[in-house]
C-alpha cells in the first residue's frame, strides 16, 4: 500500500512539475513574441497624418452601379426554405434588403453622417490606416478612448456612439481594420490581429495619446485585448462585447457539467436555454461559425463573388448583421428570425455596410484577416490575457452604458 502511494505521489509530483514548466516555456514563448511584434513595431517610420474625405472613395456613382446591377439581378429560383433554414441565407431575404436597397435606402444620409466627423489617414507599417478623431472637451480633461470595431463592420457602427461619447467627455479615435471602410488592404500578407494592435498603440501615441481606454467588438476584441496584453502601461480600461480569454480547463469542466446539470453550473433561464442540451448548442455553434471556417481557410475564392456581386454581398456578409442581432428562437422560422434581427439592428445600418463594403470594393480584403495561419500564431497570445490586466470596471460600465 505504501508504495502503490509513494508511486502515485511521485506521478502527481512529477506531473505538476512537467506542468508548471510548461507553463514557463509556454510563458517565455508569448513573451519571445511579444519582443518581436514591438521590435517591428518601433523600427515602422513615422509618417505625417493627412486630412481624408470619404466624399472621394464613397460615390454616387457607385452606389447606382450597384442598385442598378439589384434592379437586373438574375431572379434567384424559389427553392424550398425549411423552418430551420439550414441551406443557409434564404431568398426572400435577399430579395427583401436587395429592394429596400434599390427603393428605399438613402445613400446620401450615409455621406451626409460620416461627414460630420473628422477623418485622417496615416502610414504605419504596410497599412495605409484611416481613422476619425474627435477631441473632446478640454474643460472636461477628456479621456482619449479608442473604438475597435470587427467583421463586417465599418466605423458606420460608431456613428451614434461618437457624439455620445465625446458630450461625457471623451476624445474619441476609431480606426477602420484594414479592408473595412477607408483603410486600404495591406499590400503585403502577414497583416495579423497582433500587427493591428501594435499599429493601434502606434497610432494613439502619434496623436499624443500615451494612456487610453479600449473599446472592442468581434475582431475589435480580439485586437484590444492583445493590444492590452503587449502594452499594458498604456491601457487604462478594456471593455470587449466578446469574451474570447482565458478558456481553458475550468470552462471546458463547466460546460460538461452544465451539459448534463445546467442547474449546478448556469444562474439564468437564459443561460440554460442557449447552454442546454449541448448537442443543439454544438450544432448551433457549428453552423453559426461556417462562414469562419470557410474564409480562414479561402478567404479569396468567396471574396471574389463578394466585391463582383452585390446580390452576393447581401447573401453572404449582409445576413450576419440580422443573425448576430436576432434571438436566434428556435420556435419560429428562420426568416422571422431575420426580420426579428433586422429590426433590432436596423435594415439601414446593414444596408449602410453592405454599400460601404460594395463602394470601397474591400469585401476579398477583408476577409484575408480569418486566414488561419496568421489567427492561429495570436491565438495563444489572446488566450494569455489575464483577467486583471488594467481592466478597469469604472470605464468599462461608463463606456457599456454610452454604446448601449
Amino acid at each position: 500500500m505504501f508504495c502503490c502511494a509513494t508511486v502515485i505521489g511521485g506521478i502527481a509530483f512529477i506531473l505538476f512539475f512537467i506542468g508548471i514548466l510548461a507553463k514557463k516555456r509556454k510563458s517565455s514563448r508569448l513573451q519571445a513574441r511579444v519582443n518581436t511584434l514591438k521590435d517591428k513595431a518601433n523600427s515602422w517610420e513615422d509618417n505625417e497624418i493627412e486630412d481624408f474625405d470619404p466624399k472621394n472613395v464613397l460615390k454616387e456613382t457607385d452606389f447606382n452601379i450597384m442598385t442598378e446591377r439589384l434592379k437586373n439581378r438574375i431572379i434567384i429560383p424559389n427553392l424550398e426554405e425549411p423552418d430551420n433554414s439550414p441551406y443557409g441565407t434564404p431568398a426572400t431575404y435577399v430579395n427583401h434588403v436587395a429592394d429596400h436597397l434599390v427603393n428605399a435606402f438613402d445613400f446620401s444620409q450615409v455621406l451626409n453622417v460620416l461627414c460630420q466627423f473628422k477623418h485622417f489617414k496615416t502610414k504605419i507599417g504596410d497599412i495605409n490606416l484611416h481613422f476619425i478623431h474627435i477631441v473632446g472637451s478640454e474643460e472636461k480633461r477628456s479621456t482619449p478612448i479608442i473604438l475597435l470595431h470587427g467583421w463586417p463592420s465599418t466605423v458606420w457602427e460608431f456613428h451614434k456612439s461618437i457624439p455620445k461619447l465625446v458630450e461625457q467627455g471623451y476624445t474619441v479615435v476609431a480606426p477602420s481594420l484594414p479592408g473595412h471602410g477607408f483603410t486600404d488592404p495591406p499590400n503585403v500578407t502577414g497583416v495579423s490581429p497582433s500587427v493591428m494592435a501594435c499599429a493601434y498603440h502606434k497610432l494613439m501615441h502619434k496623436l499624443g495619446y500615451k494612456r487610453f481606454v479600449i473599446h472592442g467588438g468581434d475582431w475589435g476584441a480580439i485586437i484590444g485585448s492583445l493590444l492590452t496584453y503587449m502594452y499594458p502601461e498604456s491601457v487604462i480600461g478594456l471593455h470587449n462585447t466578446m469574451n474570447h480569454m482565458n478558456f481553458g480547463w475550468r470552462q471546458i469542466l463547466q460546460s460538461l457539467i452544465g451539459a448534463v446539470l445546467p442547474s449546478l453550473v448556469y444562474t439564468t433561464e437564459q443561460e440554460k436555454k442557449f447552454i442546454h442540451p449541448m448537442f443543439k448548442f454544438g450544432e448551433r455553434m457549428y453552423r453559426s461559425f461556417a462562414y469562419f471556417h470557410i474564409q480562414s481557410v479561402l478567404p479569396d475564392s468567396y471574396g471574389y463573388g463578394m466585391v463582383d456581386s452585390p446580390v452576393g454581398l447581401i447573401g453572404w456578409i449582409g445576413t450576419t448583421y440580422a443573425i448576430a442581432s436576432s434571438g436566434r428562437d428556435s420556435t419560429v422560422n428562420m426568416m422571422t428570425n431575420l426580420r426579428n434581427g433586422l429590426k433590432n439592428f436596423g435594415l439601414d445600418n446593414a444596408c449602410a455596410n453592405i454599400s460601404l463594403f460594395w463602394c470601397v470594393k474591400s469585401a476579398q480584403a477583408s476577409m484575408r484577416l480569418f486566414l488561419s495561419r496568421l489567427f492561429s500564431q495570436d491565438l495563444d497570445l489572446c488566450c494569455g490575457v489575464p483577467t486583471d490586466i488594467t481592466i478597469s470596471l469604472k470605464y468599462g460600465k461608463r463606456v457599456l452604458k454610452i454604446l448601449e
